[in-house]
């Protein structure tokens, strides 16, 4: 454990606990964090470890009081396809302080620090919805987009293809892993490679569960909603290469337009597609120039 001298209130002194290999001590050390700046109850995080779900690759850094983590800003290793080429980067996340610890520094203290350890990546991504708290480390917004496409389906047949997931079961978990485990990537604009640790915590949020549907005949996992005359496909996973009328051959439904939430370039042409402006919360540190080709971060991969 490194040590990181600070006056604090009564001369309190701080640690700082880099773990590589995220210890069981640390682990659950920072479980009252998740839960008082994010909300996420300590027994569902628990259940998510147990099951083998959490990134072994997750490194956290945690500003200590005594055995008490009060601040932390955590780093995974990430690969994307960015321009046609496999790429190595990092992602930020669980960057949370104890609101009683709040406007001490500590933040900056250890994004400085965390940054300095990524100097070696090209891009380093994060997610937030208050983009100005980053933009002083030197991030900047990624513009995201929906590709809309018109197409009137009023098909209500297809839909028993369909095999609805319930993260609940072993077997469904199974039939996500194996997806992933031959994932074939719906872009080679900008898409993140092997975030099925991210997919299993997003699964606890019921809302994104419940869109969560299996196609046997295609071998893939498609994320996806039909409401108001609007499909909305949220991601496609799986080691089949499908194309737009593949997916809405087994979907079936009534709707008269469709859109696609993620970087889709190998599903559908995107050249001169319509498209609206995605409320994205993707940031970038690093020069990143995709043209004027239209992408977007799928919500099945928020870390």
């Amino acid at each position: 454990m490194d040590r990181i001298p600070k006056k604090v209130g009564n001369y309190m002194e701080l640690t700082l606990q880099k773990s590589q290999k995220l210890q069981k001590f640390h682990r659950e050390a920072l479980y009252p964090l998740f839960e008082q700046v994010f909300g996420i109850p300590p027994e569902m995080l628990e259940d998510y470890y147990s099951k083998g779900f959490w990134n072994p690759l997750y490194c956290p850094y945690s500003l200590f009081k005594r055995n008490r983590a009060v601040a932390n800003v955590s780093v995974i290793p990430m690969k994307w396809i960015i321009k046609g080429e496999v790429v190595d980067a990092a992602g930020i996340q669980s960057v949370m302080t104890l609101p009683s610890e709040r406007k001490k520094g500590y933040m900056t203290r250890l994004m400085n620090l965390v940054l300095k350890d990524l100097r070696k990546y090209p891009y380093v991504f994060l997610q937030t919805e208050n983009p100005g708290l980053y933009e002083r480390y030197g991030f900047k917004q990624i513009e995201e987009q929906i590709l809309i496409i018109e197409m009137l389906q009023d098909d209500l047949v297809h839909k028993h293809m369909l095999k609805k997931i319930d993260f609940n079961y072993m077997e469904d978990i199974k039939l996500i892993q194996k997806c992933f485990s031959r994932q074939v990537e719906n872009s080679q604009v900008f898409v993140p490679l092997h975030y099925k640790h991210s997919m299993l915590l997003n699964l606890y949020n019921p809302s994104l569960a419940e869109k969560l549907y299996y196609s046997e005949l295609l071998d893939l996992l498609l994320v996806f909603e039909v409401s108001e005359g609007v499909l909305r496909i949220y991601d496609v996973i799986g080691p089949t290469k499908v194309d737009l009328d593949d997916i809405c051959r087994i979907i079936g439904g009534r709707y008269s337009s469709i859109e696609l939430h993620f970087s889709a370039d190998q599903i559908i042409e995107t050249n001169n597609i319509k498209t609206k402006k995605k409320q994205g919360t993707l940031m970038v540190k690093g020069h990143l120039d995709l043209g004027n080709r239209p992408i977007g971060f799928p919500i099945t991969a928020s870390f």
